[in-house]
């Protein structure tokens, strides 16, 4: 199955359906025609009215091509109804329990996924392997899902998820560069599009690059969208994007549908038909005029998808996705070498560490050139996984999977980290989001420990001050025990008072108020003058909303604490968190106890632990 937004982008050559010139042609025959169009949206519908029409006597192959449609289509959901009704048929094929197991899996329906796609009898050597690893992939996702509930700061970002789809390709000076599908109606600082043209693929608009600009975080009013070089890719037809620039930011590389002698599978008879494929494009920026766009030639493949580029850090190597001859699987991950004539070189496959016999796809390049991407032949927790794999070119280490929260069943994709290391983004169509693929922040200032060791990221215990009124007992030789910290009076009376402050918030709010901002002044300039000190940041809510909320909203609260205190200049990894939610209530306003909201206030409270050695 290929996601037609972002492993193919493909768009057809296709001109609208007639249909008075198409009255002796059954429902079946028009949805035929639209689906070898890829036009699945269209095809759905088609198929959808006669299997409804047949009710149980309908086919099993049509009720595979509805199911195929919306599988096509990322609407897992409708798709999980249709192979129902195939499991439900008494001469269904073995094959629709694992197809059936791989939906709710995307569901995240793992106990369900496990129990289908172990009824999957499979017919060779490969397809026993595929089972063995989608079992194995749901037992993953259970342990994963609960050894990592609640240890990191996790928010959609509501204000740039629309209902179509959407995701960060990328972080520049000005802001964040996103592409989406769901903007182009929306009054932007460079205009909208009232009857955008559609992409009868999904029935959404085509996709389109933006700029994301956010002066002050939480500040609605200089918060706005615009087009990214709207003079040269604004009147583009069809899918324009992802967009990648160079360091200097005179480079653009795009990627865009070809041109239409460009054509694949494209046959003489039969209804209008052919794949209009996505090649790369550049252009260059001389003053202020960009020149115009032009096919990257030596990247390009005549007749193959190549697209969504991303340069390492010293733009001496792009990569891109391409499924031309010499992949190892469906999409591949490719890279090309800069000459020293400033050209490209001949592109290379990336290797069988990264490939796979199915997709690999949205390349990203984060921490000094570690390569992300997602992929659905490594083990995962279905759909879509997000991986991370130290290397170059074509040498690679063991990919890891990223594993929840940053995985889910759905299909997860396009991970981003800004420069700070602490701060990303990805995007995903999991359940909870708003339909498509929304846009995901991120914090954890120890990212890299807890990947490698999900126990990792936690300070050591706090040593409590010593009293000074009693001596401490003399070591002997035998005693092993390190002996304990010893602070001066000033230095536990500093600790005292910093471990008693108190910062509230707002009802269903992460953000600092004025006073809490002014306490954090003063305790950067103490942890500055305290450079051995590490700060434990506990953050609670009150008891209203659900337990998973609360851990939710209160660890954004940390990250409020965390992000101020960094920009104040204390490094990341002297800070720590602990999300707490609803735990610890200071007063008796528990789930359901009517309470005054200044009791309720308390509850809402970030305090701090200090770590000393």
């Amino acid at each position: 199955m290929l996601r037609c937004k972002f492993v193919k982008l493909i768009i057809l050559l296709c001109c609208p359906v007639l249909l008075y010139a198409q009255e002796e042609k059954s429902l079946m025959e028009l949805g035929d025609e639209a689906f070898i169009r890829e036009e699945y949206a269209v095809a759905v519908n088609l198929y959808g009215r006669l299997a409804n029409k047949k009710g149980k006597r309908a086919p099993l192959k049509l009720l595979e091509k509805t199911a195929q449609c919306y599988r096509e289509m990322a609407r897992f959901a409708e798709a999980g109804y249709w192979y129902m009704r195939m499991i439900e048929h008494p001469d269904c094929p073995s094959a629709v329990m694992a197809a059936y197991g791989e939906i709710q899996k995307n569901l995240g329906e793992y106990d369900t996924a496990r129990l289908y796609l172990s009824r999957f009898n499979p017919a060779n050597a490969d397809e026993t392997q595929w089972k063995n690893m989608a079992i194995a992939g749901c037992d993953s996702a259970l342990l994963w899902k609960k050894d990592t509930v609640a240890t990191y700061a996790l928010e959609n970002i509501r204000e740039l998820s629309t209902v179509g789809d959407d995701w960060v390709s990328g972080v520049m000076k000005e802001g964040l560069l996103l592409e989406s599908n769901g903007y182009r109606k929306m009054a932007l600082t460079t205009g909208s599009e009232r009857n955008p043209d559609m992409d009868p693929r999904v029935n959404q608009p085509y996709f389109k690059p933006y700029l994301f600009r956010e002066y002050a975080p939480g500040s609605r009013a200089n918060t706005f969208l615009e087009e990214v070089l709207p003079d040269l890719l604004g009147k583009l037809p069809y899918h324009v994007g992802p967009v990648c620039y160079n360091n200097r930011k005179d480079t653009i590389y795009v990627t865009l549908n070809a041109d239409d002698k460009d054509m694949a599978d494209k046959k003489k008879k039969g209804p209008v038909n052919g794949r209009r494929l996505m090649s790369l494009y550049w252009s260059f920026r001389k003053g202020d005029q960009w020149s115009p766009l032009a096919p990257v030639t030596a990247l390009n493949a005549a007749g193959s998808y190549t697209g969504n580029a991303v340069l390492n850090s010293i733009g001496s190597v792009i990569y891109f996705v391409s499924d031309r001859p010499g992949s190892i699987g469906k999409m591949d991950i490719w890279y090309s070498e800069r000459l020293p004539n400033n050209q490209w070189g001949t592109p290379v496959n990336c290797g069988p560490v990264i490939n796979t016999r199915y997709d690999e796809t949205f390349p990203t390049i984060n921490e000094q050139d570690v390569l992300y991407f997602s992929s659905k032949g490594h083990p995962g927790m279905g759909g879509f996984d997000i991986f991370r794999a130290e290397g170059s070119s074509a040498t690679w280490g063991q990919p890891r999977n990223l594993r929840s929260p940053f995985n889910s069943g759905a299909d997860d994709l396009g991970f981003i980290m800004k420069g700070n290391n602490y701060e990303g983004y990805f995007a995903s169509n999991r359940h909870g989001g708003g339909g498509g693929d929304d846009i995901y922040r991120f914090l954890e200032t120890h990212f890299t420990e807890k990947l490698n060791d999900p126990s990792a990221g936690k300070p050591p215990a706090p040593v409590p001050a010593p009293d000074t009124t009693t001596k401490a007992p003399d070591r002997t030789v035998a005693d092993n025990t390190p002996p304990k910290p010893t602070l001066s009076p000033t230095d536990s009376a500093v600790i005292h008072k910093l471990q008693e402050l108190r910062f509230h918030y707002d009802y269903n709010s992460a953000i600092l108020l004025t006073e809490s901002r002014e306490m954090l002044d003063r305790v950067a300039v103490v942890l500055l003058q305290y450079p051995g000190w590490k700060l434990m940041i506990r953050s609670y809510a009150d008891s209203r909303g659900t337990d998973e909320y609360n851990i939710k909203l209160s660890a954004l609260r940390c990250y409020a604490v965390i992000d101020y205190l960094i920009k104040k200049g204390v490094a990341p990894r002297r800070l720590y968190y602990e999300n707490l939610g609803e735990k610890e209530l200071v007063n008796p306003c528990g789930n359901g106890v009517p309470c005054q909201e200044t009791e309720h206030r308390e509850n809402r409270r970030t305090m701090l632990r200090v770590v000393y050695n």
